[in-house]
Protein backbone atom coordinates (compact mmCIF):
# COMPACT_ATOMS: atom_id res chain seq x y z
CA UNK A 1 0.00 0.00 0.00
CA UNK A 2 1.08 3.08 -1.18
CA UNK A 3 0.14 6.57 1.04
CA UNK A 4 0.72 10.15 -0.23
CA UNK A 5 1.18 12.94 1.87
CA UNK A 6 2.72 16.60 1.85
CA UNK A 7 6.80 14.84 2.03
CA UNK A 8 6.08 12.37 -0.58
CA UNK A 9 5.17 8.88 -1.42
CA UNK A 10 4.98 6.27 1.24
CA UNK A 11 4.85 2.65 2.04
CA UNK A 12 2.76 1.30 4.88
CA UNK A 13 2.69 -2.14 6.14
CA UNK A 14 0.45 -4.31 8.39
CA UNK A 15 1.74 -8.06 9.81
CA UNK A 16 -0.49 -10.38 10.81
CA UNK A 17 1.16 -11.28 14.00
CA UNK A 18 4.25 -10.74 15.93
CA UNK A 19 6.20 -13.44 14.04
CA UNK A 20 5.05 -11.91 11.00
CA UNK A 21 6.66 -8.86 11.87
CA UNK A 22 9.34 -10.31 13.12
CA UNK A 23 10.01 -11.94 10.10
CA UNK A 24 9.44 -9.11 8.10
CA UNK A 25 11.97 -7.23 9.68
CA UNK A 26 14.79 -9.72 9.22
CA UNK A 27 13.83 -9.87 5.40
CA UNK A 28 13.79 -6.42 4.79
CA UNK A 29 16.18 -4.87 7.54
CA UNK A 30 18.65 -2.90 5.07
CA UNK A 31 15.52 -1.18 4.09
CA UNK A 32 15.16 1.38 7.02
CA UNK A 33 11.21 0.45 7.69
CA UNK A 34 10.41 2.10 10.56
CA UNK A 35 7.80 0.28 13.21
CA UNK A 36 5.10 2.62 14.28
CA UNK A 37 2.56 2.09 16.66
CA UNK A 38 0.21 4.49 18.16
CA UNK A 39 1.64 7.41 15.90
CA UNK A 40 0.82 10.24 17.86
CA UNK A 41 4.68 11.39 17.19
CA UNK A 42 4.98 10.02 13.62
CA UNK A 43 1.63 12.39 12.72
CA UNK A 44 2.97 15.44 13.87
CA UNK A 45 6.37 15.15 12.17
CA UNK A 46 4.68 14.21 8.93
CA UNK A 47 1.95 17.25 9.37
CA UNK A 48 5.32 19.76 9.88
CA UNK A 49 6.85 18.09 6.76
CA UNK A 50 9.76 16.35 8.80
CA UNK A 51 8.81 12.77 8.73
CA UNK A 52 11.78 10.65 9.49
CA UNK A 53 11.21 8.03 7.30
CA UNK A 54 8.84 7.04 4.84
CA UNK A 55 8.80 2.94 5.30
CA UNK A 56 6.16 2.00 8.15
CA UNK A 57 5.78 -1.04 10.11
CA UNK A 58 1.91 -0.97 11.13
CA UNK A 59 1.98 -2.83 14.92
CA UNK A 60 -1.25 -1.55 15.65
CA UNK A 61 -3.21 -4.43 15.47
CA UNK A 62 -0.75 -6.45 17.32
CA UNK A 63 -1.70 -4.61 20.39
CA UNK A 64 -3.25 -8.02 22.13
CA UNK A 65 0.10 -9.56 21.83
CA UNK A 66 2.41 -6.86 23.15
CA UNK A 67 0.02 -4.83 25.63
CA UNK A 68 -0.57 -4.75 29.57
CA UNK A 69 0.93 -4.60 33.05
CA UNK A 70 1.84 -8.40 34.34
CA UNK A 71 3.12 -9.16 37.57
CA UNK A 72 5.80 -11.81 37.64
CA UNK A 73 5.90 -12.17 41.10
CA UNK A 74 9.47 -10.59 41.60
CA UNK A 75 8.78 -7.97 39.36
CA UNK A 76 7.17 -6.43 36.44
CA UNK A 77 6.65 -6.61 32.83
CA UNK A 78 4.90 -3.93 30.67
CA UNK A 79 3.88 -4.64 27.11
CA UNK A 80 5.45 -2.58 24.25
CA UNK A 81 2.15 -1.58 23.30
CA UNK A 82 0.77 -0.69 26.55
CA UNK A 83 -1.09 2.75 26.19
CA UNK A 84 -0.49 5.55 29.06
CA UNK A 85 -4.13 5.69 29.63
CA UNK A 86 -3.24 1.93 31.00
CA UNK A 87 -0.40 2.55 32.70
CA UNK A 88 -2.14 5.11 34.27
CA UNK A 89 -4.99 2.64 35.31
CA UNK A 90 -2.36 -0.01 36.57
CA UNK A 91 -1.38 2.47 39.53
CA UNK A 92 -4.99 2.08 40.74
CA UNK A 93 -5.88 -1.82 39.84
CA UNK A 94 -2.23 -3.45 41.06
CA UNK A 95 -1.57 -1.96 44.79
CA UNK A 96 2.13 -2.38 44.48
CA UNK A 97 2.71 -0.99 40.73
CA UNK A 98 4.91 1.95 41.59
CA UNK A 99 2.71 5.15 41.55
CA UNK A 100 5.42 7.29 39.58
CA UNK A 101 4.87 5.61 36.54
CA UNK A 102 1.22 6.58 36.54
CA UNK A 103 2.61 9.84 37.43
CA UNK A 104 4.72 10.07 34.32
CA UNK A 105 2.46 8.80 31.93
CA UNK A 106 -0.55 11.28 33.22
CA UNK A 107 1.62 14.42 31.87
CA UNK A 108 2.35 12.46 28.40
CA UNK A 109 -0.12 15.02 26.20
CA UNK A 110 -3.69 15.27 26.84
CA UNK A 111 -6.59 12.39 27.34
CA UNK A 112 -6.69 11.75 23.53
CA UNK A 113 -2.82 11.23 23.43
CA UNK A 114 -2.85 8.99 26.31
CA UNK A 115 -5.20 7.06 24.55
CA UNK A 116 -3.36 6.23 21.85
CA UNK A 117 0.50 7.06 22.76
CA UNK A 118 2.45 3.49 23.99
CA UNK A 119 5.43 2.80 26.09
CA UNK A 120 7.70 1.33 23.32
CA UNK A 121 6.93 5.12 21.40
CA UNK A 122 7.68 6.78 23.94
CA UNK A 123 11.05 5.21 24.56
CA UNK A 124 12.10 4.55 20.90
CA UNK A 125 11.11 7.85 20.08
CA UNK A 126 14.40 8.17 22.38
CA UNK A 127 13.25 12.19 22.67
CA UNK A 128 15.31 13.57 25.65
CA UNK A 129 12.61 15.20 26.67
CA UNK A 130 10.09 11.95 26.89
CA UNK A 131 8.35 12.70 30.15
CA UNK A 132 8.12 8.32 31.30
CA UNK A 133 12.12 7.85 30.41
CA UNK A 134 13.71 9.28 34.19
CA UNK A 135 11.49 7.23 35.85
CA UNK A 136 12.26 3.72 33.51
CA UNK A 137 15.41 4.83 34.47
CA UNK A 138 15.21 5.35 38.14
CA UNK A 139 13.20 2.30 38.56
CA UNK A 140 16.25 0.19 36.68
CA UNK A 141 14.41 -1.12 34.15
CA UNK A 142 15.29 -3.23 30.64
CA UNK A 143 14.47 -2.53 27.50
CA UNK A 144 13.21 -5.95 25.84
CA UNK A 145 13.96 -6.59 22.06
CA UNK A 146 12.99 -9.90 20.20
CA UNK A 147 14.09 -10.42 16.41
CA UNK A 148 14.35 -13.85 14.82
CA UNK A 149 17.52 -14.60 16.38
CA UNK A 150 15.97 -14.59 19.81
CA UNK A 151 15.38 -12.19 22.08
CA UNK A 152 17.40 -9.63 24.76
CA UNK A 153 17.04 -7.45 27.74
CA UNK A 154 18.80 -4.09 27.65
CA UNK A 155 19.62 -1.92 31.47
CA UNK A 156 17.99 0.99 30.11
CA UNK A 157 19.72 3.79 30.34
CA UNK A 158 22.38 1.61 27.92
CA UNK A 159 19.71 1.64 25.30
CA UNK A 160 20.63 5.12 24.58
CA UNK A 161 23.69 5.54 22.39
CA UNK A 162 23.57 8.98 22.07
CA UNK A 163 20.68 12.05 20.67
CA UNK A 164 18.24 9.37 19.62
CA UNK A 165 20.73 6.96 19.00
CA UNK A 166 19.70 3.56 19.76
CA UNK A 167 20.69 -0.13 21.21
CA UNK A 168 18.41 -1.88 18.88
CA UNK A 169 19.36 -3.19 15.23
CA UNK A 170 17.02 -2.83 12.02
CA UNK A 171 15.22 -6.32 12.81
CA UNK A 172 14.07 -6.14 15.98
CA UNK A 173 11.44 -5.21 17.92
CA UNK A 174 11.10 -3.80 21.23
CA UNK A 175 8.58 -5.88 23.08
CA UNK A 176 8.19 -4.15 26.62
CA UNK A 177 9.99 -3.43 29.35
CA UNK A 178 10.18 -5.25 32.70
CA UNK A 179 12.12 -4.05 36.31
CA UNK A 180 12.11 -6.04 39.56
CA UNK A 181 9.51 -4.70 42.32
CA UNK A 182 11.36 -2.00 44.74
CA UNK A 183 11.94 -2.49 48.44
CA UNK A 184 9.22 -1.75 50.22
CA UNK A 185 9.26 1.66 52.03
CA UNK A 186 11.14 5.05 50.87
CA UNK A 187 10.05 8.32 49.22
CA UNK A 188 9.03 8.64 45.20
CA UNK A 189 9.02 11.89 43.01
CA UNK A 190 7.97 12.56 39.28
CA UNK A 191 8.22 16.19 39.10
CA UNK A 192 7.92 17.86 35.02
CA UNK A 193 8.45 21.34 34.41
CA UNK A 194 7.12 22.56 31.26
CA UNK A 195 5.81 26.27 29.47
CA UNK A 196 2.39 25.20 30.83
CA UNK A 197 0.95 22.81 33.61
CA UNK A 198 0.07 20.02 31.09
CA UNK A 199 0.31 19.64 27.29
CA UNK A 200 3.86 21.09 26.80
CA UNK A 201 7.04 19.76 26.25
CA UNK A 202 9.48 19.17 29.43
CA UNK A 203 12.17 21.85 30.40
CA UNK A 204 13.50 19.79 33.13
CA UNK A 205 11.88 16.29 33.92
CA UNK A 206 12.96 14.16 37.11
CA UNK A 207 12.01 11.22 38.76
CA UNK A 208 13.62 9.41 41.71
CA UNK A 209 13.57 7.36 44.78
CA UNK A 210 14.45 8.07 48.33
CA UNK A 211 15.20 6.49 51.24
CA UNK A 212 16.75 7.32 54.55
CA UNK A 213 17.91 4.56 56.99
CA UNK A 214 17.07 4.66 60.77
CA UNK A 215 20.37 6.20 62.12
CA UNK A 216 19.50 9.07 59.47
CA UNK A 217 21.85 8.78 56.25
CA UNK A 218 20.68 7.85 52.86
CA UNK A 219 20.58 4.20 52.07
CA UNK A 220 19.02 4.81 48.66
CA UNK A 221 19.28 7.61 46.55
CA UNK A 222 17.53 7.23 42.52
CA UNK A 223 17.61 10.33 40.85
CA UNK A 224 17.30 10.74 36.88
CA UNK A 225 16.25 13.36 34.50
CA UNK A 226 14.99 14.46 31.50
CA UNK A 227 15.45 17.45 28.81
CA UNK A 228 18.70 17.89 30.54
CA UNK A 229 21.08 15.92 28.53
CA UNK A 230 21.39 14.38 24.52
CA UNK A 231 19.69 10.86 26.67
CA UNK A 232 18.08 10.58 29.52
CA UNK A 233 20.16 10.30 32.57
CA UNK A 234 20.83 8.84 35.92
CA UNK A 235 22.67 11.41 38.08
CA UNK A 236 25.19 8.65 39.50
CA UNK A 237 27.46 11.25 40.89
CA UNK A 238 25.00 13.01 42.53
CA UNK A 239 23.35 9.52 44.20
CA UNK A 240 27.10 8.41 45.09
CA UNK A 241 28.11 11.70 47.13
CA UNK A 242 24.53 10.98 48.87
CA UNK A 243 25.15 7.06 49.70
CA UNK A 244 25.98 6.79 53.57
CA UNK A 245 25.71 10.84 54.08
CA UNK A 246 23.41 12.20 56.53
CA UNK A 247 20.21 13.71 55.77
CA UNK A 248 20.32 16.74 55.35
CA UNK A 249 21.13 20.24 53.91
CA UNK A 250 24.62 20.09 53.81
CA UNK A 251 24.70 16.79 52.59
CA UNK A 252 22.27 17.96 49.63
CA UNK A 253 23.93 21.19 49.31
CA UNK A 254 27.52 19.08 48.50
CA UNK A 255 25.95 16.74 46.25
CA UNK A 256 23.87 19.43 43.96
CA UNK A 257 27.41 21.60 43.72
CA UNK A 258 29.00 18.10 41.68
CA UNK A 259 25.17 18.09 39.49
CA UNK A 260 27.10 20.30 36.37
CA UNK A 261 28.76 16.28 36.07
CA UNK A 262 25.90 14.74 34.94
CA UNK A 263 23.43 16.87 32.91
CA UNK A 264 24.30 18.97 30.32
CA UNK A 265 21.28 21.57 29.69
CA UNK A 266 21.36 23.73 26.47
CA UNK A 267 19.64 26.79 25.50
CA UNK A 268 16.99 26.43 23.06
CA UNK A 269 13.60 27.59 21.82
CA UNK A 270 12.21 26.23 24.92
CA UNK A 271 14.32 27.59 28.21
CA UNK A 272 18.13 28.28 28.57
CA UNK A 273 20.97 26.25 30.35
CA UNK A 274 21.00 28.58 33.53
CA UNK A 275 17.13 27.84 34.17
CA UNK A 276 17.34 24.45 33.47
CA UNK A 277 20.65 23.78 35.97
CA UNK A 278 18.69 26.41 38.46
CA UNK A 279 15.27 24.73 38.45
CA UNK A 280 16.88 21.34 38.06
CA UNK A 281 19.15 22.20 41.73
CA UNK A 282 16.08 23.72 43.27
CA UNK A 283 13.45 20.90 43.00
CA UNK A 284 15.99 18.17 43.50
CA UNK A 285 16.61 19.13 46.93
CA UNK A 286 13.43 20.22 47.83
CA UNK A 287 12.64 16.19 47.01
CA UNK A 288 15.48 14.99 48.86
CA UNK A 289 15.26 16.82 52.04
CA UNK A 290 11.12 16.17 51.88
CA UNK A 291 12.21 12.45 51.93
CA UNK A 292 13.98 12.95 55.44
CA UNK A 293 11.41 15.52 57.11
CA UNK A 294 9.28 12.40 58.38
CA UNK A 295 12.03 11.26 60.36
Amino acid sequence: MTLRSAVGPMQAETPRDLDAALRFLAEHAGESWIPVAGGTDLLVAINNGSSPGDRWLNLWPLRNALNGVRDTGDGWSVGAMTTMTELRRAAAEHEDFPAVVAEAAAVVGGLQIQNRATVAGNVVNASPAGDTLPVWAVLDAEVVLASVRGTRAVPFPEFYLGYRKLDREPDELVTGLRFSKPAPGGAWFFHKVGTRAAQAISKAVLAGRVRVAKDGTFEEVRLAAGSLAPTPVRLRTVEAALAGEPAGEESVGRALDLLDRDITPIDDIRSTRDYRMSVTRNLLAHHLLAAVRPL
